[in-house]
């Protein structure tokens, strides 16, 4: 699958052949009866392939290697160094912050795909968070696999991604500005909600699996939660006027914080149906 991990994709194929991944590992990275990998296998690991370990998985899976290449981003990042000289060697990484930022496939997409039912990770960039066809979120949780979130009770989620995709696909500063707007959502969730806070709420119940603590779920969910309100304020602060508004309100200086704009505080407020924050 495109945008896929190469342990992933690895995971799969030992699936078909009704085999454990550790069985694939070892044989992808067999020099002379030794396994020439380094590194520790968890849930959210990753692996680099030197290239005659590459030249094995091809051969095994019989895919071409640059159809491979295509599909697997990881698939020639780095030519990692051996415990046994030469000959393929493998090397596995864990986690969203050692590898790059990815969650786990849709499943319902990845059997329509694959034809068969086995779950799979995909690198994701923001906007690929939700599967709108399916109504998923698509979680990212350290030491897993990743969590697929029912979105049925959150139709918010999937039109802000609609909304995501758009500002990406119109604006040239799209992406830089949902990261600042995702700064910003974070921030207020670190604070105490005021009691007008509702809509946050009512997301964390709509969503949290069933028997999952609530404080858990509030700190694994944040994105998840906040993110209508991240794209809404994405979207405004890619918005030419909005830019010049804040320009002349400020005088020509660059503020420090969204106080000194109080003009634009209200809009923001006004945009994201947030009254709390109006100063």
């Amino acid at each position: 699958m495109n945008g896929e991990l190469t342990l992933s994709f690895l995971t799969r194929i030992a699936a078909r052949y009704h085999l454990g991944i550790r069985d694939v590992l070892a044989a992808v990275t067999d020099v002379s009866g030794l396994q020439n990998l380094t590194g520790m296998l968890y849930p959210d690991s990753e692996i680099h392939l030197n290239a005659q370990a590459r030249d094995r998985v091809a051969a095994l899976c019989h895919v071409p290697q640059h159809v491979l290449e295509q599909a697997l981003p990881a698939w020639t990042r780095e030519e990692p160094s051996g415990k046994y000289g030469t000959g393929p060697v493998g090397r596995l990484l864990r986690g969203e912050e050692v590898v790059a930022a990815w969650g786990p496939a849709c499943p319902a997409c990845t059997a329509a795909r694959t034809g068969r039912e086995v779950p799979a990770r995909r690198y994701l960039a923001p906007e690929q968070r939700v599967c709108a066809r399916h109504r998923y979120w698509l979680l990212y949780l350290p030491h897993t696999g990743g969590l697929t979130v029912p979105l049925g009770r959150c139709p918010e989620v999937i039109e802000a991604q609609r909304q995501h995709a758009g500002l990406l696909y119109r604006s040239p500063i799209g992406a830089q500005a949902f990261e600042v707007a995702r700064a910003v959502t974070s921030s207020w969730w670190e604070q105490p909600w005021p009691r007008q806070e509702h809509a946050w709420s009512a997301r964390l119940d709509a969503t949290r699996p069933d028997g999952a603590d609530p404080g858990w779920w509030k700190v694994a969910a944040r994105d998840l939660i906040t993110y209508p309100e991240t794209v809404a304020l994405a979207r405004l602060l890619a918005s030419r006027p909005l830019q010049q508004r804040a320009v002349a309100e400020s005088g020509g200086h660059l503020p420090y914080r969204l106080g000194e704009l109080p003009a634009l505080l209200t809009e923001v407020a006004h945009e994201l149906q947030r009254s709390w924050l109006r100063p």
